[in-house]
Parts: structure tokens; sequence; C-alpha cells
């Protein structure tokens, strides 16, 4: 008899998701611009040092972590919770880096007002 695993959801930091697209990239030279892009935003990230301790957290990240262990996020939700003024920036950002979004359209009961979500495809 085996024991099952439980599943466990992973946060992928910027700098996981370049050593992925590396990888991808010596065999597929398709994802070398996704992988230069990468680079690029390591590079400004790693200039910016730490904070407190603890590793800068980018707003990239942030919506990464989110999607990845919360799930969909709004741009009004990202506001609040993490101050992310540019959103649809940051999620062109996180599409430079290969991950595919998904947007997923709703209504407000309330108010009646439209609004998208955005989620990892997976």
């Amino acid at each position: 008899m085996t024991m099952r695993q439980p599943k466990t959801k992973s946060t992928k930091t910027i700098q996981e998701v370049a050593e992925d697209l590396i990888l991808k990239a010596t065999h597929d030279p398709l994802f070398i611009p996704c992988n230069n892009t990468a680079n690029k935003m390591i590079a400004s990230i790693e200039k910016g040092g730490f904070r407190n301790g603890n590793k800068l957290m980018t707003q990239v990240d942030k919506l990464m972590s989110h999607m990845t262990n919360i799930g969909p996020i709004s741009q009004r939700e990202a506001y609040l919770e993490y101050d992310i003024q540019s959103f649809h920036r940051r999620l062109s950002d996180i599409r430079q880096l290969g991950v595919k979004l998904k947007a997923v359209s709703k209504v407000n009961p309330v108010t009646g007002q439209d609004y998208t979500r955005y989620e990892i495809m997976v």
C-alpha cells in the first residue's frame, strides 16, 4: 500500500521562472526572448537589494504568488491588497515571462459594473 503525498501549491519567483526558461531556451530558440526579458527583470530586482532582511518581493512576484496560492485577482484587489497601481503593465510583464493568463469577465452583483479577474492558465 502506497501513501499519496498531499498536493502542495508552489510559488515561483521571477528567478525560478527564468531558470525554467533558460532550460527551455537550450532546447527551443523561441524561448530565448522570454529568457532575455526575465534576466533583465532579475537584474533590475537585484539592484534593489534587500529590505528588512527579507528578499525584496516585486509586484510581479506578488501577483504570481496570489494567482498560484489564492486564485484569480482583479485590478481592484491588486491595488487594495498589494498597492499595485500599474496592474495591466504587471500582467504584461508576467506574459513576457511566458506565463499564459486567462481573463474572466464578471459583473458586480451590487453595482452591476463589469470587471475582469485574471488567473494563470494550467
